[in-house]
């Protein structure tokens, strides 16, 4: 009898896929007393349109030897749409949703299965996120999305001095979940990876197929919690999210269906103030008043190291004794995964480099030694991949006012 159904929704992400299937491989569940779990593997694949052969053929190999079920959908309806049908062609009193871009390390899905067995008020279990395959970078806690948090990012986004508060606020919530020594208990769930049981999926639905990307794991932290059910990340059940293959293959598709499920959520839980405000928001945002202001750097200081192939190196202006160095592709920080280190300088590990792509990243060192977090520096470097020829490092300190 299939006692966990662990569950996939693929979109241009074969390769990644593959890797998540081997990870589940080498590390399937066990049931309390140690035996093996009988288990279930659904992909649904939505209508991929770029196609990799190779890999193709290597995920239908590890779905055989897995026994599972590859289901090659018609249509692209979205992420909850796919996941909602992988769901009905499940058996498991336990369902494991999962993006294909993640891998399971040793004893994560038994972690995540016997916390849920332990605590009755378990709604969902989720797993300790981590941006690298050395499990040094951990992916930000997500935000529940409020009327209050829709101003507050609104404010924002428009004006740096509220920026830098919003900043300290969002790091002090953050540091209570990443550096968490056991269990948390969480605002809402991340959809890369979590753990439910069909009793209560059966009470209040899965995703809601009205949202097509985005927000569908909002929502179901919504109604998880509304049933009276807590979310909880589980201590030592960790998880490498390599996040958002699928969304990168289709940036512009993606950011469409964002914002469609970003107005339907806030209109959904909030009613006609809700669709007002996210309404207000984006007109505010979207003018020429909005754009100007949107597009300043809120940061007094910043260092530039310039362009380089090679690992970017962050020197202190004063040693610390512990600090976390937030990274983010936006000098906002409004969504910042975090590493931690010591002393006068920071330098990313070979597994996190390794992740980085050629983009613009933003970091930004918090000192963790006082009674409160306290800001050290903000660094701006461009990761240039690939080329022939390597630029001398360049570091300028701008400044701007507020």
């Amino acid at each position: 009898m299939t006692e966990l159904s662990v569950l996939f929704v693929n979109y241009n992400s074969w390769r990644v896929l593959a890797a998540a299937l081997a990870s589940l491989r080498a590390h399937p569940p066990t049931r309390r007393d140690g035996t093996p779990m009988p288990f279930e593997v659904i992909v649904v694949d939505n209508a991929s349109p770029q196609r990799d052969p190779e890999a193709e053929a290597e995920v239908r190999v590890l779905l055989a030897g897995l026994g599972g079920e590859l289901v090659m959908h018609h249509e692209n309806g979205g992420y909850a749409k796919g996941m909602n049908l992988a769901y009905a062609r499940s058996r498991g009193r336990w369902l494991l949703v999962s993006n294909p871009d993640v891998l399971f390390t040793a004893g994560c899905i038994d972690r995540l299965l016997r916390f849920h067995e332990a605590v009755p008020e378990c709604g969902a279990a989720a797993p300790e996120g981590f941006f690298d395959r050395g499990l040094t970078c951990k992916l930000p806690p997500n935000i529940l999305p409020t009327l209050g948090d829709l101003v507050g990012t609104t404010l924002a986004n428009l004006f740096p001095a509220w920026n830098r508060w919003y900043s300290r606020r969002r790091t002090r919530a953050a540091l209570r979940v990443w550096e968490a020594e056991e269990s948390v208990e969480l605002d809402m769930l991340s959809g890369c990876c979590f753990l439910m049981e069909r009793a209560l999926i059966g009470r209040i639905g899965l995703f809601d197929e009205r949202f097509p990307l985005y927000y569908e794991d909002t929502d179901l932290s919504v109604r998880i919690r509304k049933a009276g059910r807590r979310i909880h990340q589980v201590a030592g059940a960790r998880l490498v999210h390599l996040y958002n293959r699928s969304g990168q293959t289709d940036h512009a598709l993606a950011m469409a269906r964002y914002w469609v499920s970003r107005r339907l959520y806030y209109r959904k839980w909030y009613g006609p103030l809700g669709g007002w405000l996210i309404d207000l928001a984006g007109r505010v945002l979207g003018s020429r008043w909005g754009k100007a202001r949107a597009a300043r750097n809120p940061h007094r200081v910043w260092h530039d190291l310039g362009a380089s192939h090679d690992k970017p190196v962050l020197r202190l202006p004063r040693p610390a004794r512990r600090f976390a160095v937030e990274l983010a592709l936006d000098p906002k920080f409004f969504l910042a995964a975090a590493a931690f280190g010591s002393g006068d300088g920071w330098t990313p590990s070979d597994a996190l480099f390794r992740n980085f792509g050629p983009t613009t990243y933003w970091f930004r060192v918090v000192d963790l030694g006082g009674r409160r977090p306290r800001e050290l520096a903000v660094y701006r470097c461009t990761l240039l991949y690939p080329s022939t020829a390597t630029p001398e490092p360049v570091e300028e300190v701008h400044h701007e006012r507020a």
